[in-house]
């Protein structure tokens, strides 16, 4: 007799994979659902993108080399899970490009995996619903992209959201050609830590007017005045240039009666390398981390031979489903069938289902 005595870590999924089950799942639709039809509203169609593809499509993305999760299929081919949804998005945008020059506003919904080391709260596979607007031109674009992630957080009730706006062009003036690819330094910057990015800059052998501009980055953070104060202390001009992007952001957005007033945080700074203008995160003090963010990618289409300009930004469903208040559910109660009553009780389900009415098949009274 085969041994039917199953353990209980047979019982267990990897560290890291995602179930989610019931109400929370039922939840996460409604995240999901709620930024598709906002998107929808805004112009933007679905698209449906693989799963996998050879590595080379997610260089450049948040995940390192050594935290892509690959395998070789039964034709010796190696191949990688979706890493990195704004990268595998700009190959297949590519290919429409290239039959016709145009503008395409793309929505996406699934899950990337990306190798986290073991820990409390960690996650290899993460949903996520986001956009691309590719041939989107200009600061109007970018600021639009904030109001329709404005109008999702305000729709799914989390209108106490903040929006920390930063600039990849301004970090990277600041940081320069030594600087910017060291992984130390963006770290430190990143957790805002003054006295190591000083330590860092000196170790690097920068010079003392860079290495004080960036340790000036962590206090760089507020409302509009902050760009104004990194005026006085950042001579480069593509840092100066940065900057007035981000002031007539500020105007438009204000001009426009928006009601997005977004923090700037010139220390914002991103682990992988195809931001190339205005850079955004979402926080809500329910939750420990961001909730999505996003930015504009001017030269992100190069590598196909493509002069694109684009902005997106992409949502993390089980975030923004932790962030969302607690509510009573809205649907209507279920009519309980005696599923014991065969036919009959099918019959009744059926013409309680062509009413509209929700039901449960069920043995049992009602």
């Amino acid at each position: 007799m085969a041994d039917t005595h199953i353990r209980s870590r047979d019982l267990a999924f990897a560290p890291g994979t995602e179930l989610v089950f019931g109400p929370q799942a039922a939840r996460r639709t409604q995240v999901s659902d709620t930024i598709a039809r906002v998107s929808r509203g805004w112009g933007f169609t679905d698209i449906v993108l693989p799963s996998f593809d050879d590595r080379r499509t997610f260089e450049g993305g948040e995940a390192h080399d050594a935290d892509l999760y690959r395998f070789m299929d039964r034709e010796g081919r190696w191949l990688t899970l979706r890493a990195d949804f704004t990268l595998i998005a700009a190959k297949a945008l590519a290919i429409e490009l290239r039959r016709e020059l145009r503008v395409i506003r793309a929505s996406y919904e699934g899950r990337v995996f990306r190798f986290q080391a073991a820990g409390h709260g960690a996650r290899v596979e993460q949903s996520q619903r986001g956009l691309e607007w590719v041939n989107a031109r200009g600061i109007v674009h970018d600021a639009a992209a904030l109001c329709i992630a404005s109008e999702c957080l305000s729709e799914l009730g989390l209108k106490d959201a903040t929006t920390v706006v930063g600039h990849a062009g301004f970090v990277a003036a600041a940081l320069g050609d030594k600087g910017k690819s060291d992984r130390a330094l963006l770290e430190a910057i990143d957790h805002k830590n003054a006295a190591r990015i000083k330590e860092l800059a000196h170790r690097r052998g920068l010079d003392e007017q860079r290495t004080a501009l960036l340790a000036e980055l962590p206090s760089l953070c507020g409302g509009p005045d902050v760009i104004a104060r990194a005026r006085e202390i950042a001579p480069m001009l593509s840092a100066r240039h940065a900057l007035d992007e981000l002031e007539k952001l500020s105007q438009m957005l204000r001009e426009s009666g928006a009601g997005v007033a977004p923090l700037f945080d010139l220390g914002e700074v991103r682990q992988f390398n195809y931001y190339s203008g205005m850079m955004f995160k979402i926080y809500h003090p329910r939750v420990g981390d961001d909730l999505g963010g996003g930015g504009r990618y001017d030269r992100l289409f190069d590598r196909y031979g493509l002069d694109v300009p684009a902005v997106g930004f992409g949502f993390d469903l089980a975030r923004v489903t932790e962030a969302m208040p607690r509510t009573e559910s809205g649907e209507a109660a279920a009519v309980q069938v005696n599923a014991k009553e065969g036919a009959v009780a099918l019959r009744e389900a059926l013409a309680l289902r062509a009413a509209g009415q929700a039901v449960s098949l069920a043995e049992g009274k009602r």
